[in-house]
Formats: C-alpha cells, structure tokens, sequence
C-alpha cells in the first residue's frame, strides 16, 4: 500500500496548522521572522501541543516500503485515524478540534487527510 496521499494529505495539514499557529503567535507578539517562529515552535510550550502530529509524519518516513513494514504501516493508518479523529480530551484533541472549527485552510486539510485514510482502509 502506497501512503503517498496519506502523508501528503498530512503535510498540508501541519502546515496549515503551523500557519494558523503562527498568524495566532505573531498576534500575541508581533511580526516574527521565519527562523524566530521555527525556534518557537520548537520551544515554545504553547506549540508543543502540536508535536505529536510532526512525530506521526516523521514515524511513516521512518517505517520504509518493504514487506516487512506492512503492519508498521496498517498500525501506523489506525494511529493517524484515531489521531486526526480529535475525539479524546488531551491536548491535542482539544487544540486539533478548536482549529478544525476555527480554520477553513484546517479544515479542508483534515478532510482531505481524512478522505485519504479511508481510501486507503477500503484498500487493504
């Protein structure tokens, strides 16, 4: 199974949230150079909250293509589904779903990411 559309799907996601992160950041604190806001996001404990997501993609770059990464790759979809799904009450969900409702860019994303989980459940 190909997971080109998941983790493209996915790299527009955290982009727009990045993206609405940093228009909320630059509110707060005023007009941030790039390099500034990256070191921000690192750091700052107010965007930490998005980590997790930045793990997930970097987690698929880690797993490979081979057949023996299969079922990383079936585990992996059900995390991201579950993920994405902001149905819980930690951090994340909580954040994730806010800017779902907050932000368009957010939303068409996570609908797309979406689409494309499911296609991709359909086919394995």
């Amino acid at each position: 199974m190909d997971d080109t559309l998941i983790r493209s799907g996915l790299i527009s996601l955290h982009g727009a949230l990045v993206e609405f992160e940093r228009r909320a950041y630059e509110k707060a604190h005023g007009r941030t150079a790039s390099g500034a806001f990256l070191q921000a996001l690192v750091r700052d404990p107010a965007l930490a909250w998005l980590a997790p997501l930045t793990s997930l993609i970097a987690r698929l770059d880690e797993l490979g293509d081979g057949k023996d990464a299969a079922t990383p790759r079936r585990t992996w979809r059900a995390r991201a589904r579950s993920m994405l799904s902001a149905r819980g009450k930690g951090e994340f969900d909580v954040k994730y779903a806010e800017r779902i409702q907050l932000s368009p860019d957010v939303a068409f994303a996570h609908a797309a990411t979406m689409h494309a989980l499911s296609e991709a459940r359909r086919a394995a």
